[in-house]
């Protein structure tokens, strides 16, 4: 069975393998959030991107899927988290084989990334607000006519 060493806290759990490491991670009193995700986390649906951890040497785990790496960089249109390549969460990650596991990652926000959101999310935004308006227009016209 692999070995899991969360680094952090100073504990070697050997686990089976497959098993998620939220899971392995609650049932052993290890914290992965902090502040209000404590309270205000998905339950790991791979949703918000607040279990985040760093696999130290990067293997013995899943690979990353493509709605974790979106949720690890944030869905809000104003921000964007860098993902280094060894940050996963714990929510979608499997353990495959002996793994070291780091709590708490710091992340550094995305500037560039973050300002081309914000403009992508304004234009959307503009456009949706005219479309909006013209079905608007369409739709009364029609009540007009009957």
């Amino acid at each position: 069975m692999p070995n899991s060493v969360f680094v952090n806290e100073g504990k070697t759990l050997e686990v089976e393998q497959g098993t998620n490491l939220r899971k392995v991670a609650k049932k052993n009193g290890i914290q992965l959030y902090s502040g209000l995700d404590v309270l205000l986390n998905c339950q790991g649906n791979g949703l918000c991107g607040t279990c985040r951890v760093e696999i130290v040497d990067g293997k013995g785990v899943s690979p990353m899927e493509a709605i974790e790496e979106g949720s690890m960089m944030g869905w809000f249109p104003w921000m964007v988290r860098g993902v280094p390549k060894n940050h996963r969460l714990a929510c979608q990650t499997s353990i495959k084989g002996d793994c070291q596991v780091k709590t708490h990652p710091p992340y550094e926000i995305d500037k560039q990334a973050s300002k081309e959101r914000r403009q992508m999310f304004a234009i959307w935004t503009i456009f949706g607000g005219i479309f909006t308006a013209m079905m608007l227009l369409m739709a009364l016209d029609i009540v007009k006519l009957k």
